[in-house]
């Protein structure tokens, strides 16, 4: 009961000083928000202790461009803490974790949000009575083996784009892939209504979420302009001139 009084007071101060001085977010203070997300979600199973292996920092839109120019390095750096921490503490995760920072409107400066899941290696969550972690070997540790977790990184479920007019289709994995007119993207269309770097789709808690990157003529699902939408089978994404359908199940 103490810790966890402890643990809100800590939140609390943390929150009421970064709006007060507009102290600039550090690093660390993600991985302690990241590691106390993780102690606070803990599945208990066949005297394993399991936590969660994918986790998603909300920040606000000032915070968020501050790491934006090196958030791929950090987010790697707070997904090694985190496998530091695990391993301190006895737990055990089902597979390298992962981090991803993303930008909320909604969100004031100072201010962080964590969100977590634990997902298998297909990137379905787990619900807390699974019995798929029941059936992980007794004296399991992968959590104390760092090679193996990062020859092991979290798949992601099987689904695909596909884009009906031309006839053609682009599989999703773990790694985000870019939409744009630039030819640097994963999905390259060429329509003059279509911004350089236009949208993006991300693994996120395991399922794919498009994102629209402040596009000049927007990104549409289903007919709705929209900011960021987790996508479902059978979605059908507008940019531009371009219909684009969301097929889960292929790959």
């Amino acid at each position: 009961m103490m810790d966890r009084l402890e643990r809100m007071a800590s939140q609390v101060l943390e929150g009421w000083t970064a709006r007060l001085f507009r102290a600039r977010l550090q690093p660390v203070q993600l991985g302690k928000r990241l590691i106390r997300a993780m102690e606070a979600h803990q599945t208990i199973s066949l005297a394993k202790t399991f936590v969660p292996n994918s986790y998603v920092v909300s920040l606000s839109p000032d915070d968020f461009a501050e790491f934006e120019p090196y958030r791929r390095s950090l987010e790697r750096d707070l997904a090694e803490a985190l496998l530091g921490a695990a391993r301190e503490r006895s737990f055990t995760l089902l597979s390298f974790p992962t981090v991803e920072l993303e930008r909320d409107e909604d969100i004031a400066r100072g201010d962080v949000r964590v969100s977590c899941a634990l997902v298998d290696a297909s990137g379905e969550e787990l619900a807390a009575g699974s019995p798929q972690l029941g059936s992980v070997a007794a004296g399991h540790t992968m959590v104390l083996d760092r090679d193996a977790l990062l020859r092991d990184r979290p798949r992601a479920p099987k689904a695909s784009l596909e884009i009906p007019m031309e006839g053609r289709r682009v599989h999703l994995g773990s790694e985000p892939l870019g939409i744009g007119r630039d030819p640097e993207n994963d999905l390259v269309l060429d329509d003059r209504r279509v911004s350089r770097r236009h949208a993006e789709i991300r693994l996120r808690l395991g399922r794919f979420t498009l994102y629209d990157l402040e596009s000049t003529n927007g990104t549409f699902v289903n007919g709705r302009r929209v900011a960021e939408v987790v996508l479902s089978d059978g979605d059908r994404i507008g940019i531009g001139g371009a219909e684009i359908v969301l097929r889960e199940g292929t790959s």
